[in-house]
């Protein structure tokens, strides 16, 4: 375990009062390390902008600690608090430029509010810097609306980072880009993570974007964290309902016969690529029907999950279970929450 950076202890959020009430987290408690890229995952009202939004006390807590980079952020005073935040940047769906504003002032603009950081000429030099990091060198004339959405996003990632920040926050940061230019933003991501050193939390609703790019992951669902570990162990074994609605094929549930068991397998990396139902079928005799079926890349390793159908006789059923269970690398277990 590394160096922790960002610290939530028992964290509290509750809108309104009384029959109004709304709990919209519930005693959170999260590690996040530094360096390490952190996904916060939830379906639409799971707590996910707001649980971000408490990290810097954009959002104030209803009870609970928030810990930055050793200062208990939720104990300090406005002053000191707004001197603690220059430690954290965020990037935002709606990408937040200023329109009037050319990329270049729109990089500038953080470093003019804090007046701490030079002159002019100095402020603009650190913001071509920037262009070049994020790969628009050419654009420093240019006015959002002559970007694109990408562009537009590797503008405000820029002006994120023009302060140095020790940890930037990625709310929803590539829910309004096309795919491709999620996956450029992404790529961009992780390479500021891994030569600059920041560590990056993101909160998304996106499987992919999490398996993709980042270390470890948290689930949230209705307020309150279902589970979190390392991403290849979330994807291949998921423990909680919550857990498994995301990472099982798109989310839904299945219709089978009432009679039908069935099994769930979830690859670990080792044996993904190995014919398993062909081998238990020329091996063993015994045919699988395929429910279902998806696989990903986590890293350099292939993850993914397998519902299969059992056979009515129970006798063939029992002995498929026990040759799954024996293959290393998979995990085999009988499921009843995915049928519908």
């Amino acid at each position: 375990m590394g160096e922790t950076i960002i610290r939530i202890e028992h964290l509290c959020k509750t809108f309104g009062t009384g029959d109004g009430k709304v709990e919209a987290l519930q005693d959170i408690d999260l590690e996040i390390q530094k360096g390490e890229i952190f996904g916060i995952i939830g379906l639409s009202g799971a707590g996910k902008s707001t649980l971000v939004r408490c990290i810097n006390l954009l959002e104030r807590p209803t009870s609970g600690k928030v810990t930055v980079n050793g200062q208990e952020l939720t104990a300090l005073k406005e002053k000191d608090l707004r001197k603690a935040r220059r430690g954290m940047s965020m990037i935002f769906q709606g990408f937040n430029l200023l329109m009037q504003r050319t990329a270049l002032q729109n990089i500038c603009f953080p470093l003019e509010l804090n007046g701490l950081r030079g002159e002019k000429n100095w402020r603009e030099k650190r913001a071509k810097e920037l262009l070049e990091i994020v790969g628009l060198p050419d654009k420093a004339d240019a006015y959002p609306v002559q970007l694109s959405g990408g562009q537009k996003q590797r503008v405000a990632i820029a002006r994120a980072l023009a302060d140095d920040p020790k940890v930037l926050l990625c709310d929803e940061a590539t829910s309004a880009l096309d795919p491709t230019t999620t996956q450029s933003i992404l790529a961009l991501l992780k390479k500021i993570n891994r030569e600059m050193g920041v560590t990056v939390v993101v909160i998304t609703h996106e499987m992919r974007v999490v398996e993709q790019i980042c270390d470890r992951v948290a689930i949230l669902d209705h307020g309150v964290i279902q589970e979190q570990g390392d991403v290849s162990e979330i994807f291949s074994n998921p423990k909680t309902e919550a857990g498994r609605r995301l990472v099982m094929p798109n989310g839904e549930k299945i219709h089978v016969l009432p009679a039908n068991r069935l099994v769930r397998l979830a690859f670990n990396g080792t044996t993904s690529g190995e014919p398993i139902i062909a081998t238990l079928a020329a091996q063993q005799g015994i045919c699988l029907n395929i429910i279902s079926a998806d696989t990903r890349t986590i890293g350099d390793k292939s993850f993914g999950t397998m519902v299969l159908g059992l056979p009515e006789d129970e006798t063939e059923a029992a002995r498929a279970l026990i040759y799954l269970r024996e293959i290393p690398g998979v995990t085999a277990e009988e499921v009843t929450d995915l049928v519908q």
